[in-house]
């Protein structure tokens, strides 16, 4: 009887992950008709790697570049690059570009398939590998599906990274949870060495999808071991009370034998990671990426306090982020996190609450041997450790995306925990109504379920019947909470949904949320000088420098700004002022970040145009091309100065025209990765550098 209503009961939870899937696909529907928005133009669009998909044209990359290249298609060996090395990401946007070319659909349609899929496996492996209640995987599972952290990793589409090695990692984890499941030794040898290979492997490709993919095997091991540590104690599950001793999927196996597989299996894995960290290290060619201050303003302190407690708070953002996603920025770094400068900072206080809430879920886990707890606490730490800027310093302060992976252990967590408080809820009822029937049913130290006959007394049955209403009670404000959390959770993602469709809702949620973020407002004054509106443009290159006074490549398109208006008619007062006002700008730009090669650029031209020093602008350029030899608009002015066709000073064309920006939508791109190395080249006045051509 009992195995007939176990089966019945799997059977009709067998499509329950049906529920978050549909949950996780409907509520990013509406992020489909996004266009290429932020990072997505400078890993897709411009990137060489996703289009060249010829050898034979003479032109196109070698398909080896992807192997060689960072994931925003400079070579590894370059001091520029980032040193991202995401391969199967960028091969994943190359099948996308030979489908349907660039219309951002059908990225955005892999983007939310790739999640479906990650909210399946996680369900799964909620279920059938950790063991959870069908209540515990599907609150996580749907919790997962629909929350607003995971915006920028699924309507964004460089976000695929993140899904892509969640994916795989959840995938490595299912084999070698299997490969923990072995019951006796006379499991195949052959089939246990398929689980080990698959797993390496998809551990392998969550690498090579993103860099914290790193963590797929760790985590791994370190839940292999600790099952190893075994205390007895009791669980609540499925409105009864269930003996749990050994929660280790290798309990039924004798324990010599269990011991020894168990050494064996951690043995030749950590030696997979080793390898594949040496591997990873290797890449990078014995270089790390390097970031200016502005790209991590916490990390990059000067100051050794301000450093330490700034890093320390930053995981409680995370965990803040995670609790209550209201205000989300598509970037996190110039003046959204101010710096914790000595102890008296009220901040500290959140950060220690964090550590030693985290310490002691994860001691209770380990202590009591849930897997459960143990698994989600390792899935929100290990992956965060390679940013973390324990080992070095990254290229930014807080990234939403990250917590993609991370966020898989808080729904796990939140799931269990509400499934245990209503189970906690159901059995003390149950209990009340067996104590008016004349017997109870409690559980004893050992975890062993008893009977004990009581005698009714007139006052029990009173008390039963004032505390069973508030315990009903309790459970519906329970239920009534939870569905407002969804709905919230499912407005907030929808409302993210639009807002990352374009640069300019983008833009401007970013206004909204990080005022003081000098790289948003750099961002959006772009966007502005992109759209016409030149005096919007100014203001807000003003902002960004305010905020951030060595902020170059605010100073530099500023200055481009004030050059082009120079060129429209204005009094010659006027134009001296403006052309003065921009070179002090290019040179403030040269101060901070002495090899910007557009600074350079602009004051030759200025030296041509206006200071009528041709050697001084000859001197600029041949810096330029020092800095940056494929610079062509700096090649064409010098080739020009020095081949003896021109030797006077060009006469001020007066008429009425439009000053280009230096600065197209690929630069800002870069700049939301964090770099002015890898901008395209200035067009400072596209019709004076006709004139200097033409005669």
């Amino acid at each position: 009887m009992t195995a007939g209503r176990e089966d019945d009961s799997s059977s009709e939870g067998r499509y329950y992950f049906l529920v978050p899937l549909l949950l996780g696909c409907l509520v990013f529907l509406n992020s489909l008709d996004g266009d290429f928005v932020h990072d997505d133009l400078s890993a897709v669009r411009y990137n060489e790697d996703v289009t060249a998909i010829s050898d034979a044209d003479g032109q196109g990359r070698s398909r080896s570049s992807i192997w060689s290249n960072d994931f925003w298609g400079t070579a590894l060996s370059d001091v520029k690059s980032h040193k991202s090395y995401r391969p199967l990401t960028v091969l994943s946007f190359r099948w996308n570009y030979l489908v349907g070319g660039f219309n951002p659909v059908g990225y955005h349609l892999v983007n939310v398939a790739l999640h479906g899929a990650v909210v399946i496996i996680f369900a799964q492996i909620c279920r059938n590998r950790l063991k959870t209640t069908l209540r515990t995987s599907l609150i996580s599972a749907s919790l997962f599906a629909i929350h607003s952290i995971h915006t920028e990793a699924v309507a964004g589409i460089v976000g695929r990274a993140d899904i892509l090695a969640t994916l795989f990692f959840l995938l490595s984890f299912s084999f070698y949870h299997r490969l923990m499941e072995e019951r006796s030794q006379s499991e195949r040898v052959g089939r246990q060495c398929f689980r080990w290979a698959s797993s390496v492997v998809l551990a392998w490709a969550s690498l090579t999808a993103k860099e914290h993919g790193i963590a797929t095997l760790p985590v791994a091991v370190l839940f292999d071991v600790s099952s190893t540590f075994h205390v007895k104690h009791i669980r609540l599950s499925d409105k009864r009370v269930h003996r749990v001793g050994d929660l280790s999927p290798t309990a039924s196996c004798s324990s010599s034998s269990k011991k020894v597989n168990q050494f064996h299996r951690i043995v030749v894995t950590s030696l997979a990671i080793i390898s594949m960290t040496l591997w990873r290290l290797l890449i990078l060619n014995g270089q790390l990426p390097t970031f200016s201050d502005q790209d991590n303003p916490l990390a990059l302190s000067h100051h050794l306090l301000t450093r330490v407690l700034s890093l320390l708070y930053l995981p409680a953002v995370n965990m803040g982020l995670l609790l209550a996603p209201v205000s989300l920025s598509y970037d996190w770094q110039t003046g959204s996190i101010p710096a914790i400068v000595n102890w008296s900072d009220g901040r500290n206080v959140i950060s220690i609450l964090f550590y030693l809430s985290i310490t002691a879920l994860a001691v209770i886990g380990f202590i009591r041997t849930n897997k459960i707890v143990i698994w989600s606490v390792l899935v929100m730490i290990v992956p965060m450790v390679p940013c973390s800027n324990l080992f070095y310093a990254v290229g930014f302060v807080v990234a939403e995306r990250l917590l993609y992976m991370p966020s898989l252990g808080f729904c796990l967590l939140v799931g269990h925990g509400l499934d245990n408080l209503l189970i906690i809820l159901s059995t003390s009822g149950d209990q009340q109504v067996n104590n008016n029937q004349g017997t109870a049913r409690t559980t004893s130290a050992s975890g062993f379920i008893q009977k004990i006959k009581r005698s009714s007394k007139t006052s029990e049955p009173v008390a039963a019947v004032q505390e069973f209403p508030w315990r009903k009670l309790m459970r519906r404000l329970i239920f009534i909470s939870t569905v407002v959390t969804a709905t919230s959770l499912l407005t907030k993602t929808l409302v993210r949904n639009e807002e990352w469709s374009s640069r300019k809702t983008l833009f401007s949620s970013g206004l909204r949320a990080m005022p003081n973020n000098a790289k948003i407002h750099y961002n959006y004054a772009n966007l502005q000088r992109d759209m016409g509106d030149w005096d919007q443009a100014v203001f807000h290159y003003r902002k960004a420098i305010q905020l951030w006074p060595s902020y170059s490549s605010a100073h530099n398109n500023l200055g481009t700004l004030l050059l082009g208006r120079s060129a429209a008619p204005v009094v010659e007062t006027e134009r001296n002022r403006l052309v003065d006002e921009a070179e002090r700008h290019f040179r403030q730009a040269l101060a901070v970040h002495l090899k910007h090669v557009h600074a350079r650029y602009n004051l030759a031209v200025i030296s041509i145009c206006h200071r009528h020093n041709l050697d001084q602008a000859v001197s600029l350029l041949i810096d330029c091309l020092t800095l940056d030899p494929q610079h062509k608009a700096a090649k064409k002015l010098l080739n020009f100065l020095t081949v003896g066709r021109y030797r006077s000073p060009p006469i001020h064309d007066n008429q009425n025209r439009q000053g280009h920006q230096i600065n197209e939508t690929v630069e800002e791109e870069e700049e939301g990765r964090g770099s002015d190395l890898r901008q395209q080249p200035s067009i400072t006045m596209d019709d004076l550098l006709l004139i200097l051509l033409e005669k």
